[in-house]
């Protein structure tokens, strides 16, 4: 294997361990990682030239646009990093319909910001620098999900190299199956460099945080869940139960508040009543630019965060009772209730591969370890966490997930559901080339590497 060899076919920058950039981009934000090379591409064709150089010289092949996802898996060991953060243009395609046109290696704050520009907002997570690519792949659960819905939700195209160099554009029309794959079945199935979204017409939210006392937590939830079921479809909430850490931080309750529309006084009505779930602490609710509801990430300097998921069908009783009783307490994991609903539940959970839609809430659990903890401590950490709520929660949204095992990938999904990925993946990625991610397996059938029958184009 000799990197100069590729260095002389591409475009686009490629890193080795001796390079002056190396440090500082071999690690994403939950992992450390030593790949044998990166590969900054330019362009489509640097794309098809590293996938070509990978499989040749059976390297592993992470896909990296902002490599914030938990599971680590924008970087490896030994493999080849495909980069793309030089695919982050926005594009304004069509003002009339507020189509636009973004970079997969883009940053969400960089694009939220871009958009404001021409008075234009999308749901599409919570913080800065999480990438286009993988969130959107992932199904996109941002700060306007029971607004307008999910990212994918306002997903039109996108432009999609499979495994075997072809340049494809994907949309309802054009591939549809694969249309229909890459909302929420992840990086799965080709390296997507673009997407075509319709967006929405906002400049600015009403939003902020309320913090109650942790001694009111019963109380608080009770309220919250409560309220956020006469809300409008504009509010958008999350609740957190952050157990502190130490003096400086001490546990707390967050209610987070989102409310995507620019009338200023109907905002405040949807509000008020989540400024009296309990004592008040500390309040910051007020008047800002969409882009200013994301948030910056970092993680403790020595630490990896240990994440897992799940959708409640309903959240009740019993469901507030054990989140109150085994969480929010010093040294138990950060616990985040995300209320759902609204526009992403009149989607059919068949549109997409996020099938998840008919559910109130969803659930995730943060814990920590420090950075080397073996995978047997890590594993042991996240069941003893996660353990509460395993037999009330169900499927999981695979962009929170830091374990990326078969089995948890598996679980992620309804059975009928994963069968149908894997049967495109079949098709489209039979070598099992994207498998640097939440991997779902070709399904060995007589398909594997043919034409998919509902893609005319192919």
């Amino acid at each position: 294997m000799n990197p100069q060899i590729l260095t002389e076919l591409v475009a686009g920058e490629v890193i080795v361990p001796e390079s002056q950039d190396y440090d500082q981009l071999r690690n994403v934000f939950n992992q450390a990682g030593n790949p044998a090379m990166i590969v900054r591409a330019q362009n489509n064709d640097d794309i098809v030239t590293a996938i070509r150089f990978a499989r040749e010289q059976d390297l592993a092949l992470s896909v990296r646009s902002g490599g914030h996802g938990l599971s680590g898996q924008a970087t490896n060991n030994g493999g080849l990093v495909l980069d793309l953060t030089a695919f982050n243009k926005v594009e304004l395609l069509d003002a009339e319909s507020s189509l636009v046109r973004i970079g997969a290696g883009a940053h969400w704050g960089e694009v939220a910001k871009a958009l404001a520009e021409y008075g234009l907002a999308i749901s599409s997570g919570d913080t800065n620098q999480v990438g286009v690519g993988g969130l959107t792949l992932g199904g996109g659960i941002g700060w306007m999900v029971r607004t307008h819905g999910l990212t994918i939700d306002s997903l039109q195209a996108a432009e999609l190299i499979t495994a075997d160099g072809r340049t494809l554009r994907v949309s309802a029309g054009e591939h549809p199956n694969l249309f229909w794959a890459i909302r929420g079945g992840g990086g799965n199935f080709g390296v997507v460099t673009s997407f075509d979204f319709r967006v929405q017409p906002h400049t600015t939210v009403v939003g902020g945080s309320v913090i109650y006392d942790m001694a009111e937590v019963e109380t608080v939830l009770a309220a919250w869940t409560s309220s956020m079921r006469e809300a409008p479809e504009e509010l958008n909430s999350t609740i957190v139960l952050f157990p502190g850490f130490g003096p400086q931080a001490v546990p707390q309750v967050m209610v987070l508040l989102c409310y995507a529309g620019d009338d200023e006084v109907a905002a405040n009505k949807a509000i008020a009543p989540f400024l009296q779930l309990g004592t008040v602490k500390v309040q910051n609710i007020q008047k800002k630019p969409c882009y200013a509801m994301l948030e910056n990430a970092a993680l403790p300097p020595g630490l990896q965060m240990i994440a897992q998921d799940g959708f409640l069908k309903t959240l009740s009783k019993e469901a507030l009772g054990v989140i109150a009783a085994n969480y929010g307490k010093v040294g138990s994991p950060i616990i985040q209730i995300r209320s759902l609903g609204g526009a992403m539940a009149r989607v059919s959970p068949q549109a997409t591969a996020f099938a998840h839609r008919e559910n109130e809430a969803l659930v995730i659990m943060a814990a920590f370890a420090p950075s080397a903890a073996p995978e047997e401590q890590v594993r042991h950490i996240r069941q003893a966490a996660w353990r509460p709520l395993e037999l009330l929660a169900t499927g999981a949204y695979a962009n929170y997930l830091s374990d990326a095992g078969e089995a948890s990938v598996a679980a992620a999904y309804p059975s009928a559901t994963y069968a149908r990925l894997a049967s495109i993946k079949a098709i489209y990625d039979p070598d099992n080339v994207f498998n640097q991610n939440q991997n779902i397996k070709p399904a060995a059938n007589t398909q594997a590497g043919k034409t998919d029958p509902q893609d005319a184009h192919d």
